[in-house]
């Protein structure tokens, strides 16, 4: 009995799912003609587009897209014999870069399409938009046209900054004016109609930014800077810069150097007197004459504006940006050293402790010069012996004498400020005699370990690597 109701429930739910089946066939829509075959128009721009829906959740927003690009990809790009694209056609890596640009520009700023319909099934969405021909250049003719007037605008007030020698200023505006007309540089470019003084196309923009680069100049120091390796802190080299006889105020430079030999700061900006101030981060002990590269930096000029990276490149495919550059003396680090060595309050006459200090500290980036006014810095050392309170005890039973020897290291720079100051009491010397002793305290080998300690946080003081 409950196996014939199976098999009774089995058949019914089977005849049940192929009814539901065959009504879904039934009443699925049939794709338009549209997606299996693209429509032609002589009137009409037409994008179709698909996305995948399977995991997928912006799907219709991924079709759109899709249906724009394919729109936009109609709209033939062509390139006048007047425009600034024309002039470097040949360069072909320049011109796919370009066309990809329009082509994303005219997506992000296409008006005007319309929904023709849309299809989907349970695996793709499918979106056709259409647009009016006439409509298109229309839009675009008039949009040419308030981009050439603002431009128009921006360049006026670029030519009253320079007026007022306000020339960062001034450049600032013509680039800006440069990047708006971006969209546009495979069309003839006109600003007859707006009478601004010297610039009647964008060719002439381009030479008046070229000629304002042309004018910048660099007047180096007059004595070729000297900097020393490894040092912890270096004084930044000054440079006057200047356009025509003005200087050059609140302008960013690019520094290029051999980072092998020199490095400074990437990027410096001339002050209110349009001096720029370039700092050595890095120096190696390669005694040699080097060169810090400066270009004027556009890129930063423009970075507070809203003009993006590529139009600047875009810039410097039609004009060339001066370098100049600023020559470095990579010199030793100059030593002095000053030894006082005495023993029992007299002279020595071996310069034992002096001797230890030179070649301890003579190295490759380290020069120990013999007048004091050429260092960078001094190194002061006081010696001297003196009895030692235990000395009656042990003559009184060994017949030997002890001497102490006291010693104080001090390192200055070339200002006088004492960067380092150690002393040092714990070396001695035994002798049948008091002078003896303080003699052989001199040839301890404690007294070269403990110098070496002493010297070892006084080079850190000269040297950073």
């Amino acid at each position: 009995m409950f196996r014939i109701n199976y098999h009774i429930l089995f058949l019914f739910l089977s005849f049940s799912l192929l009814a539901q089946n065959k009504e879904a066939l039934l009443n699925e829509v049939p794709p338009p003609d549209w997606v299996s075959q693209r429509p032609v128009s002589s009137s009409k721009f037409i994008g179709i587009g698909v996305a995948s829906k399977i995991g997928n959740p912006n799907y219709q927003f991924e079709a759109k897209k899709n249906a724009l690009y394919d729109l936009t990809s109609e709209i033939k790009v062509n390139i006048s014999s007047n425009s600034m694209l024309y002039s470097v056609q040949n360069d072909n890596k320049f011109s796919q870069t370009f066309n990809s640009l329009i082509n994303l520009k005219s997506v992000e700023n296409i008006e005007g399409y319309q929904l023709v319909g849309t299809y989907e099934n349970d695996k793709q969405y499918w979106v056709y938009y259409e647009l009016d021909k006439q409509e298109y250049f229309r839009q675009k003719e008039q949009k040419k046209k308030n981009t050439l007037s603002k431009a128009a605008e921006i360049i006026k007030l670029s030519q009253s900054d320079d007026q007022q020698k306000n020339y960062s200023a001034g450049l600032r505006k013509k680039i800006q004016a440069f990047s708006i007309l971006v969209p546009y540089l495979n069309e003839e470019i006109d600003f007859t109609e707006y009478n601004i003084p010297n610039i009647k196309n964008i060719f002439d923009l381009t030479k008046d930014i070229q000629f304002k680069l042309q004018s910048i100049g660099i007047e180096p120091p007059k004595n070729t800077p000297v900097v020393k390796p490894f040092q912890q802190k270096y004084n930044p080299i000054s440079v006057k810069t200047f356009i025509y006889k003005d200087p050059l105020t609140q302008f960013p430079f690019s520094c290029s150097y051999d980072d092998e030999i020199i490095q400074t700061q990437d990027k410096a900006v001339s002050n209110n007197m349009g001096i720029l101030e370039i700092t050595p981060v890095f120096v190696s002990a390669n005694f040699q004459l080097c060169n810090i590269e400066l270009q004027p930096d556009l890129e930063a000029l423009m970075q507070n504006d809203s003009v993006s990276a590529q139009n600047v490149r875009f810039l410097k495919s039609f004009i060339q940006i001066p370098k100049f550059n600023v020559q470095v003396s990579i010199q030793p680090i100059n030593i002095f050293i000053f030894s006082r060595e005495l023993n029992l309050n007299k002279p020595t006459t071996n310069a034992a402790v002096k001797n230890i200090l030179f070649n301890k500290l003579k190295t490759n980036e380290i020069n120990v010069v013999s007048d004091s006014t050429q260092a960078d810095y001094i190194v002061k050392v006081f010696c001297n012996t003196v009895e030692d309170e235990n000395n009656n005890d042990l003559k009184k039973q060994f017949n030997l004498y002890l001497a102490q020897l006291v010693l104080e290291i001090n390192l200055y720079n070339k200002e006088k400020q004492i960067l380092y100051n150690q002393t040092i009491n714990d070396v001695y010397g035994y002798g049948t005699t008091l002078q003896l002793a303080g003699s052989n305290a001199y040839s301890n080998e404690k007294l070269i370990r403990r110098l070496n300690e002493a010297l070892f946080y006084l080079k850190r003081k000269i040297v950073w690597y």
